[in-house]
């Protein structure tokens, strides 16, 4: 009794103590949280104390301790596009609205109500009168505007162009307007009206994203359930802010995120209590003891590769521009290895938007014939005026770990009867979103995940204006389907982007490899308000601790 109480009070006050000064501090404002801290640090040393673990677990219901993946971070909304940034935004920034945690349907969050115009094109939202910064000034419809706008002027925002539906916003951003000009009105400190250029029936599932959050002049003031109170040492601290205006609800007072460890290290912190939650793949599983908590789900994504247009390409140093042509683009399709490409994929992907209940079947990739692709290849050669035996490089700037070795040599094998010389580099993944942009690889990688439950959050990211787009690929025609799409709801919408999906399929850009899969480690039978989702996004305002005692017997 006293070995297994001993280890169960060192891993609750390692899991409390670890955290920054700062955020000690925030507990020890909490009367209840400091009582419980107080009288368990004093009798530390009393084995005979059978209270004591009791009431150190009553102190740790407030703080969390998560291990994330091994990677810097950009906590700025308006530039981020990794999951892991955005699961720690989904904290500190909110909009107008937030994702439920297990529908992910949008929850109305600083806008409490709205209304739409009988044309669909005027929006009208009324803000929370108790919406609050984190430093306890108000969030005013004045602060949505200027977040919209600044959003809009921030050079490489990816997201920046979905809000091309506002009038005015386009020429905006495209630095062809002026601010004035741009369909976004703070009618008084709870109302803002926007005007846009066609009906969107998706604009509350979109303004979920964080991109689209409320920000603060001050960097370090946040509109969300909570604020970064510390970062250093691969060590980022989150604490309740008070003011938030659902702050009664908001149960973990403190967040303490870890960077990988390492699999072995992060399976024993795990078993051994110290981290209640992994979201990082960097684990050893086969040494997790309790393997329900291992948390295994498809997410609504699609990790796939694609074309570089030489319009895209920064450098230029390596560009061949039979590559823009799709005649050869559909020729090195049809030589692929599908079966390989997709063997040890859980969720194979013929096609690139994650399927949907009532979107309409599109046809994708998965008939490989060697043979039509060699004719296929002379035919383009012959049509583009390059001589049949000579070698054109094929560019592929991959992130790390996109293919294994079995799959490399398949797609060699595939594409040098072609007269294709695959030529492979892997980058860091750490690095590789912002290398993508400008590199000129004529193939590159992404595993890109949906960041609303609509075609158009891929689709967008081949639309010919979007800020999304870096492959260069335009079509009027897929632009032109995407743009009569946003007026109308249901299974015609779906039909029109069935449509330009297909038309973006059959123009051989897109590779498409496998539908991916989440994995979290955590026991939700201790902690409340996580749930699996399509996204891997779990809101952090909702998390508890039920009323439960670990169970380490096993680990002692």
């Amino acid at each position: 009794m006293i070995k297994k109480r001993k280890l169960l009070i060192a891993v609750i006050l390692a899991a409390v103590f670890v955290m920054p000064l700062s955020a000690q501090r925030f507990l020890d404002e909490d009367d209840e949280v400091e009582d419980l801290l107080a009288e368990a640090d004093s009798e530390f040393s009393d084995e005979g104390d059978e209270e004591l673990s009791d009431q150190l677990l009553a102190a740790n219901r407030f703080v969390m301790t998560v291990i994330e993946p091994s990677q810097p971070h950009d906590l700025n909304p308006k530039t981020s596009t990794y999951v892991s940034d955005a699961q720690l935004l989904s904290g500190v920034y909110e909009g107008l609205f937030s994702y439920d945690p297990q529908s992910l349907a949008p929850l109305p969050a600083i806008c409490e109500k709205y209304k739409i115009s009988r044309d669909k094109k005027r929006w009208t939202f009324t803000l929370r009168q108790n919406a609050r910064f984190s430093d306890g000034s108000p969030i005013t419809a004045k602060d949505v505007r200027r977040s919209w706008l600044e959003l809009m002027e921030t050079p490489d925002a990816p997201y920046a162009s979905m809000l091309d539906i506002i009038k005015g916003a386009a020429e905006f951003r495209a630095g062809k307007g002026t601010a004035d000009n741009v369909g976004i009105t703070a009618v008084s400190d709870t109302t803002l009206s926007i005007r846009l250029t066609k009906a969107a029936s998706y604009l509350p599932s979109l303004l979920c994203h964080s991109a689209f959050s409320i920000t603060h002049r001050n960097p370090t003031v946040f509109s969300g359930a909570y604020f970064i109170s510390d970062i250093k040492n691969n060590e980022i601290i989150l604490e309740k802010n008070e003011y938030y205006w659902d702050a009664q609800n908001v149960q973990i007072k403190v967040f303490c995120f870890f960077q990988s460890f390492g699999a072995e290290d992060n399976a024993y912190f795990y078993n051994t209590g110290f981290s209640e939650w992994i979201t990082s793949y960097d684990v050893d599983t086969s040494k997790i003891l309790a393997k329900n908590d291992i948390q295994i789900n498809a997410e609504f994504g699609t990790e796939y590769l694609f074309f570089k247009d030489t319009s895209a390409k920064g450098r230029r140093i390596r560009t061949s521009p039979v590559w823009d042509n799709e005649d050869f683009r559909l020729a090195v399709l049809e030589a692929m290895p599908w079966d390989i490409l997709r063997g040890n994929s859980l969720v194979p992907a013929q096609t690139f938007v994650y399927p949907l209940t009532d979107y309409p079947e599109v046809e994708g990739f998965s008939y490989t014939d060697p043979d039509e692709a060699k004719l296929m290849m002379k035919d383009a050669r012959i049509k583009a005026g390059i001589q049949e035996d000579e070698i054109i490089p094929l560019y592929m700037d991959l992130s790390e770990k996109t293919l294994s070795p079995e799959m490399e040599n398949a797609i060699r094998e595939a594409l040098i009867p072609l007269g294709v010389e695959p030529v492979i580099t892997y980058i860091p993944f750490t690095s590789y979103i912002d290398y993508v942009k400008d590199c000129d690889a004529d193939i590159v990688s992404y595993n890109w995940i949906g960041d609303f439950a609509d075609p158009l959050a891929f689709l967008e990211l081949f639309r010919g204006d979007s800020t999304l787009n870096v492959s260069g690929w335009k079509n009027s025609e897929f632009d032109k389907l995407i743009d009569e799409a946003s007026g109308i709801s249901g299974k015609p919408r779906y039909e029109l982007l069935a449509r330009a999906e297909q038309i973006l399929l059959n123009s051989g850009i897109i590779i498409p490899l496998t539908h991916p899969v989440s994995m979290s480690i955590i026991n939700t039978n201790e902690i409340g308000g996580w749930y699996q989702n399509a996204f891997n996004i779990h809101p952090l305002k909702y998390i508890y601790k039920k009323e439960t005692k670990p169970d380490l017997k096993d680990c002692i």
